[in-house]
Order: C-alpha cells, then structure tokens, then sequence
C-alpha cells in the first residue's frame, strides 16, 4: 500500500461520520505529515500510524457511535491486522480562546473604532453632499443659461456627482473589507482554521 491508497482509505472511513470542512483538514494534516516524512519514509510512517481504519478510529473517539465498516482494497490482500496498533495521537491544534478573541475586539473598537467610524461617515457624508451639490449644479442653470454655458455648467456638475459617487463607493468598500478582515480573523484564530477539536 502506498501513500495515496492510504490517504485514500482514511478518507473513505472519516467521510460522512465528520463534517467535510474537517475531513478536508484532517486529510491535509495527514498529507503534510507524510511530506514531511519524505518520499523514502512512506512504510515507517504508515506502520507508526496503524491502519486506516485504526487510525480513522482513533481519530473519531467518543464520537463515533457504530463501527466502521471495513473497506478493502481489490487485490491487494491489504488485511486490519497488517500493521500494529497505532501510537501515534495527532498533535492538538486550537486557536485563541473566545475570551482573547473578545478581548482584541474590544481593544480594536476601543483604538480603531473612531477611526474607521470617521473616515466612513466622512467619506458617506462627503460623497452624499457631492452628488447633491453635482446634481444642484447640473440643472440650476437650465432656462438662465446659453447653451454652450448650460453644457459647461452640466459637466461640472456631473464631475461632481461622480466624485460623490466614488467617495461613496470608498466607504461601502471599507466596510465590506472591515467585515471580511473580522471574519477572517475568527476563522484563522478563535476557531483555529484546522477543524481540530478536544477528544481527536
């Protein structure tokens, strides 16, 4: 059995008895861990981690409530009792406690809050009174105007409003990357990113 059979066996057991996110994880952990190894070290590291099933058990703990149903490779005479009890526990990963994760938010409205409250009703407010002025421009010389000034007018007028509209666009787009940033953080740090849980 190489690598790949291996890797492939273990997905097949963790496969519907774990959410796809952290069989996603579990199974890039355990393709790291392999590279890690090194390409001549393949056999070492699968008789250190047991079967796939074994190892599949071991991972599921307590929170697997029915056995595993075996799946055999075809013709490979692959069999449970090919390799020896698994001893190796997969390395615990977890991310910030909630309560430092409270923390940061709290610090970060404290300090950035204002900023980033300013700069957006600054750049809202601004780019509102823009289109506003842009469009009073635009038709308040209509009937007192020639027309090549009611042309000139307009342009300015226009000018403005399409400034109003991006300096609108620039706020939407710092909340927007605000929001992507704090969701970010909650997922690579408080929740750790790795789908690693007490009990594995």
């Amino acid at each position: 059995m190489n690598k790949e059979t291996y890797l492939r066996f273990l997905r097949a057991y963790l496969t519907n008895r774990l959410p796809a996110g952290e069989v996603e994880d579990i199974m890039n952990y355990y393709t790291e861990y392999f590279a890690d190894a090194g390409e001549g070290r393949e056999a070492a590291v699968m008789a250190e981690l047991g079967s796939p099933e074994h190892l599949a058990q071991q991972i599921l703990g307590e929170r697997r409530q029915e056995e595993l149903a075996p799946v055999a490779e075809p013709g490979s005479g692959y069999s449970q009792g090919a390799y020896a009890a698994p001893s190796y526990v997969p390395v615990e990963r977890r991310g910030i406690p909630i309560w430092a994760y409270i923390m940061i938010l709290a610090a970060t409205a404290v300090f950035a809050g204002p900023v980033l409250l300013a700069l957006v009703f600054g750049l809202g407010l601004a780019g509102v009174l823009c289109v506003l002025i842009g469009l009073g421009v635009t038709v308040g010389g209509l009937g007192r105007l020639s027309f090549f000034g009611l042309l000139y007018q307009a342009g300015g007028g226009l000018i403005a409003m399409a400034v109003g509209l991006m300096l609108l666009f620039g706020a939407v787009l710092i909340v927007k990357l605000t929001a992507k940033l704090l969701r970010w953080f909650r997922n690579s740090w408080v929740e750790g990113g790795t789908g690693y849980e007490e009990g594995y």
